[in-house]
C-alpha cells in the first residue's frame, strides 16, 4: 500500500489538514505576488500564466491530501467495524478470554466475567492468582512464567479458580503468548469444565466400584475366586525364594441349608456377613480371605506354620460357636468345620495345597463336623 493510502495515526490526520489550509494560504500568498509582479511588469498575460501554474500545483497537491484524507477515513471506519464485529465475536463466545500484561487482567470478555460472577470492570481489577484457590496459586504462577520465557509453545492445564461468591471452579485453561506494544503479554482461553470434571469423577467411582465387584463378593466383602490365583500364586513364589511356610484354611458352614430353609435366606445372609467378620477379626491384615463359594470360605495365610494356622482356627471356631446371629425368628447359633494345609508339607503348588485344605475339611465334616482338621498324608496301602 502506497504512503497515501497507509492508515493515519489522529496525530498525522491533524497534521494533514494543517497542511492543507497552509498550502492554501501559500497559494494566496503566490497569487497575490504573481499579481503584483504583473503589474510592475505590465504584462496581464505573464501574469495570467503564473496564477494559472501556481493554481494547478496547489490544486493538484491539495487533491492528493484530501484523497489521503478520504482514504484514512475509509480505513478508519472499516477497523472501527472491524473491532466491532471482534468483540462481538469474543463476547458470544462459550470460553472465557482475558488477556494478561503483568500478571494483570487488561482485556476481560464477557464470558468470564459471568463465569467468575465478577463484572468486566471488576475483573480488570483483579490478576489470575487472586481468583485461584491457595493451593494452585504456586501452579498458576509456574505456567505463567514457563509461557512468558518461552520454555512451552503452548500451555493447557486444569486450576482451581474462585468465583466472586466462593463456589470452586474447575477451569481449563489454554495460554498462549502475544506481543503488542512491543511488550509480550498472556492471551489465556479458559473453559469452565466443572460439570464434566464431576462426571469424571462419577465416572470413575463406578468404575473403582466395579472393579470392587470383579473381585470382591458383594455380600461378605471378601475376595472371590477371580483374583484368588494372582494372591495364591505370588505368596508361593516368595515362600519358595524365602523357604517360609504357606498355610491354607477351608472353611464350611455345618447344616447352613437348613438355616436358609427354617429361618429365610436373610437369615442366611446374615450368617455370612458375620462369619466374614469372624474370620477377618481371627487372623492378621496381611491374610487373604475369600468367599470360595455358596457357605465355602478359603483363607491364605503367608508364613505361617501348620500349628499356628491351627490354633488361630480353632480360636476362630470357638468364637462362632459361642455368637448369637438375629434373624427374624430371634437368633441362632452357628458352627463350621475347618481343614489346614501348609506349603511346602502338603503340597508345591496351589491346586495341590487347596485340594489338601479341602481333604481335611472333608474328614472334618465325616467326623462329626465343629472342628478344626490338619492335613496328613493318607497311610500307604
Amino acid at each position: 500500500m502506497s504512503d497515501a493510502h497507509a492508515h493515519l495515526t489522529p496525530a498525522a490526520e491533524r497534521e494533514l489538514h494543517a497542511e492543507i489550509a497552509r498550502l492554501n494560504k501559500v497559494n494566496q500568498a503566490l497569487m497575490d505576488r504573481a499579481e503584483c509582479s504583473a503589474r510592475i511588469q505590465s504584462s496581464d498575460f505573464g501574469m495570467f500564466q503564473t496564477t494559472i501554474m501556481l493554481e494547478d500545483l496547489v490544486r493538484l497537491r491539495t487533491e492528493e491530501l484530501e484523497a489521503a484524507l478520504l482514504e484514512n477515513e475509509r480505513i478508519n471506519r472499516a477497523l472501527r467495524e472491524s473491532e466491532f464485529r471482534f468483540r462481538g465475536l469474543v463476547n458470544q463466545s462459550l470460553a472465557g478470554i482475558g488477556i494478561i500484561e503483568d500478571e494483570r487482567f487488561t482485556y476481560a470478555n464477557t464470558k468470564l466475567a459471568e463465569m467468575l460472577g465478577y463484572s468486566v470492570e471488576e475483573i480488570l481489577q483483579l490478576g489470575p492468582r487472586e481468583i485461584t484457590t491457595k493451593a494452585d496459586q504456586p501452579l498458576v504462577k509456574e505456567q505463567m512464567r514457563r509461557r512468558l520465557n518461552g520454555e512451552v509453545d503452548h500451555l493447557s492445564y486444569i486450576v482451581h479458580m474462585l468465583r466472586k461468591d466462593g463456589a470452586i471452579l474447575d477451569i481449563e485453561c489454554h495460554s498462549s503468548v502475544m506481543e503488542i506494544r512491543g511488550k509480550l503479554v498472556l492471551i489465556n482461553l479458559m473453559i469452565d469444565v466443572t460439570e464434566r470434571v464431576r462426571a469424571e469423577r462419577e465416572v470413575q467411582v463406578l468404575q473403582n466400584q466395579l472393579r470392587e465387584q470383579t473381585i470382591r463378593d458383594p455380600l461378605t466383602g471378601l475376595y472371590n475366586r477371580l483374583p484368588l490365583t494372582e494372591f495364591f500364586d505370588r505368596e508361593l513364589s516368595l515362600a519358595k525364594r524365602c523357604h517360609g511356610p504357606v498355610s491354607v484354611v477351608m472353611a464350611d458352614l455345618d447344616h447352613f441349608k437348613n438355616i436358609n430353609d427354617t429361618c429365610g435366606h436373610l437369615a442366611g445372609d446374615e450368617t455370612l456377613r458375620v462369619f466374614s467378620r469372624l474370620i477377618q477379626a481371627a487372623f492378621r491384615a496381611s491374610d487373604i480371605h475369600c468367599r470360595y463359594g455358596g457357605e465355602e470360605f478359603l483363607t491364605l495365610l503367608p508364613g505361617l506354620s501348620q500349628k499356628k494356622a491351627y490354633e488361630r482356627t480353632e480360636q476362630l471356631r470357638k468364637t462362632l460357636e459361642a455368637t448369637e446371629i438375629a434373624c427374624e425368628s430371634g437368633s441362632v447359633h452357628v458352627t463350621a468345620t475347618f481343614g489346614v494345609a501348609t506349603y511346602p508339607a502338603h503340597g508345591q503348588t496351589r491346586s495341590a495345597l487347596i485340594a489338601a485344605a479341602d481333604h481335611a475339611l472333608y474328614e472334618g465334616k465325616e467326623s462329626g463336623r465343629n472342628q478344626v482338621f490338619r492335613y496328613h498324608e493318607p497311610p500307604c496301602r
